[in-house]
Order: C-alpha cells, then structure tokens, then sequence
C-alpha cells in the first residue's frame, strides 16, 4: 500500500507538470461524460474569470497616479494576477475545445489549445495556496499593522481571490499533486529574493515606506528571513490541505455517482462498474 501511494504521488516523475489525459483539464468533477467539453462548464469558466478580469482592472484603476507605478511591487497583486491568467489559460482551453467540437475541428483545434495544460496546471497550482496564503497572512499580520479600513478593495484582493478559488477546487476535475508544492514555494522565494533587492536599491511604497509590508523589514534580516520561511512552510502547509481537498471531492464524486452495474460476466469474476463518469484521479 505504502509503495503504491508513493510511486503514485511521491515519485520524482510527479514533479513534472504532465497529465496522460489533457481533457481532464477542460471538464468538471461533476459532468457525467467526460471525454467531451460541456457548454454548461463554460459558462461557469467565462463567469469565473470575468470576475477575475473585472476585479484586476478595478485594483489597478482604483489606484492613484502615484501608485501605478508601484502596482506590481505587491504579493497580493502577483497573486490576484495569476489568478486571472490560470482562468484565462483554462477558459481558452475549454472554449477552443468546444468550438472544435461544434465545428468538426476537434483534431486540429482542441489538439492545438490543450498544449498549454501544463502552463495552466503550473499557474493553478501557484495561484491557489498563494490565495489562501495571501488572506491569511494579511489579515492576521498586515491589516492592523498597516491600521487598513475595511473596503470593497480590501475585500476582493484578500478575500474574494480566496473563495473563489476554494469553489474551483471543488469544481473542476484535475488532480493536485504533492510535489508540486515546489511551485507555489519557488514563487515565494522569487519574490523575497525581489523584495531584497528592491529595499537594497532604496524603492519606496506608495507611502513613502523602504518596505512594502510591515513584516517584511530588511533592516531586520534576522527576524524577516524568519518570516519568509514561515510563510513558505504555510504554502507547503496549505498546498497539502488542497491535495486532501481534491482526495475528498475525488472521494465524494465516487460516492455519489459511481455504482456498480450488473453485466453478464464469467463465473469467478467481479462485477464491472461504469466507468464513463468515473473521477480523474490518475496521472
């Protein structure tokens, strides 16, 4: 048991981001067949990342002139960003895929749009725990800290990307990977690496402020390092908890769709199960 669980999880093959069936990022847990694009799954992709879209363009807009500049310095940003790219690769995917379908395209077209499943899942995978991360952290350390006011901004950038992402996990059908935690955590370290060198070239906030958060003190380096590495171990933390999360749709899925069927088969034999809906657990 124990060595099955590992090649199927833990083996260095599953540090790579590839799928033996690339549809399964273009379709839903909860769509019975699912070797085919579903029209209904669209219109979820479209509204999730319009929502997404809509929200990126209000974060940057509703920033003064003075601050545009300094939009992309801040985590939240990175991550509010990706999550509007992950939706946008997989919205793509599935719309060529359907329109493919429609037009009798399916070998040229889908063929086409399903190559950037990797770049997605990558993007996904990143965005995800970073969104969860994103929210915790300021909430807990940076929003009295910085004696924030609750806004519809505050909101969206710290909760909306969370919750929206916490109902993807529930919906769609690919699986999450243990050791893709070196992603979300190669993100994290590109991003300390960026906040070190912008307070070492002297850059400032919109504030005026040497440091972009006020954890992240590099006049302080003992104590900030310290941070930077508590917060990648809560990436890693919070990328196990999605791997559980998609165990347990896969497992809810099972349970409540997938039941044995009574075929004629030779003495000795189980019986078969119908698998045309069956959850896409494999890689």
């Amino acid at each position: 048991m124990l060595g099955l669980f590992w090649k199927k999880h833990l083996s260095l093959q599953q540090f790579k981001a590839l799928h033996q069936n690339p549809t399964t990022f273009i379709v839903s847990q909860w769509q019975h067949d699912k070797s085919a694009p579903n029209f209904k799954y669209s219109i979820y992709r479209w509204s999730i990342f319009l929502i997404f879209f809509v929200s990126w363009i209000f974060t940057y807009t509703k920033e003064t002139t003075e601050g545009r500049p300094r939009w992309p310095i801040y985590l939240t940003n990175w991550g509010f960003t990706l999550c509007m790219l992950q939706s946008l690769l997989c919205t793509i995917m599935l719309s060529g895929s359907l329109i493919g379908h429609r037009y009798s395209l399916k070998s040229q077209l889908e063929q086409k749009v399903l190559k950037m499943y990797s770049v997605y899942w990558v993007l996904n995978t990143i965005a995800t725990p970073l969104a969860f991360t994103i929210s915790i952290i300021y909430w807990t350390l940076i929003y009295g800290a910085e004696g924030a006011t609750f806004s519809a901004m505050n909101f969206i950038v710290h909760g909306l990307n969370s919750i929206l992402m916490f109902v993807d996990l529930w919906i769609v059908c690919h699986p999450v990977q243990i050791l893709h935690f070196i992603y979300p955590l190669l993100l994290a370290f590109a991003y300390t690496i960026f906040t070190i060198i912008f307070y070492v070239a002297g850059g400032t906030t919109k504030t005026g402020s040497r440091y972009i958060y006020p954890i992240l003190k590099w006049d302080e380096p003992g104590k900030t390092a310290g941070v930077c590495a508590g917060v990648m171990i809560l990436m890693i933390f919070l990328h196990l908890f999605l791997f559980l999360i998609f165990k347990a749709r896969t497992k809810l899925y099972n349970v409540l769709y997938i039941s044995p069927i009574e075929l004629p088969v030779p003495a000795g034999e189980q019986s078969a199960y119908d698998n045309k809906a069956m959850a896409t657990e494999y890689v």
